[in-house]
């Protein structure tokens, strides 16, 4: 039995949001970062690309070639609504070769102001930048999860990442770690609305 849209983006958020970072944070981060970099290169509003492979375990890798063969079951229907679902909320993903794709909009406002999208996870954020890498440390409340991220600046559209997360899952602390790399697209949008509603 396939799941309905909103059944299978929460079971999909519950297992593995902690494991690539929730797209809002990813956005965070991208916008934080930008009031760092302000002198040295451009931050573009518009569509960003952010790749994520994560470090999974043995458990955590079966379930997400169960969620992808689920993803891949969806009728044409219910695939259609479920990205219209997360595209509502400024978010695109595709699962391809154990990597998660994101797709983030980003408003001239935000990045005039680099400002954090509103979210739901009620996170804070500090960073330090030397040269071309920045450190990112971030605590969020909801659910609960802290973690570092290490941004190398490879120019004015293009960065890679290295994040490390600690998250309650279960009464118990996991410690979640991956690679990522940012592009920029371009400045349309489409029909990807931007994170957080108005800036």
């Amino acid at each position: 039995m396939s799941l309905a849209p909103s059944s299978f983006a929460s079971s999909f958020a519950s297992s593995f949001a902690p494991s690539f970072a929730p797209a809002s944070l990813i956005a965070g981060v991208l916008l934080a970062a930008a009031a760092m970099t302000a002198s040295a290169q451009d931050f573009k509003p518009g569509l960003w690309e952010i790749k994520q492979k994560p470090q999974l375990d043995p458990q955590r890798q079966a379930q997400m070639e169960q969620m992808q063969k689920q993803m891949a079951a969806l009728p044409p229907e219910q695939r259609k609504q479920m990205e219209s679902m997360m595209s509502q909320h400024g978010v695109s993903m595709n699962f391809q070769g154990g990597e998660l794709t994101l797709k983030s909009c980003v408003t001239k406002e935000q990045a005039d102001r680099a400002a954090m999208p509103r979210t739901d996870g009620k996170c804070t954020h500090d960073s330090k930048r030397t040269g071309d890498t920045m450190l990112v440390n971030f605590r969020c409340t909801n659910p609960a999860s802290e973690g570092t991220n290490e941004i190398t600046f490879l120019g004015p559209d293009h960065y890679t990442t290295k994040s490390e997360i600690r998250a309650q899952r279960d009464g118990k602390t996991e410690l979640l770690r991956s690679t990522g790399e940012a592009r920029y697209l371009g400045s349309d949008c489409g029909s990807l609305k931007p994170q957080g509603g108005k800036p």
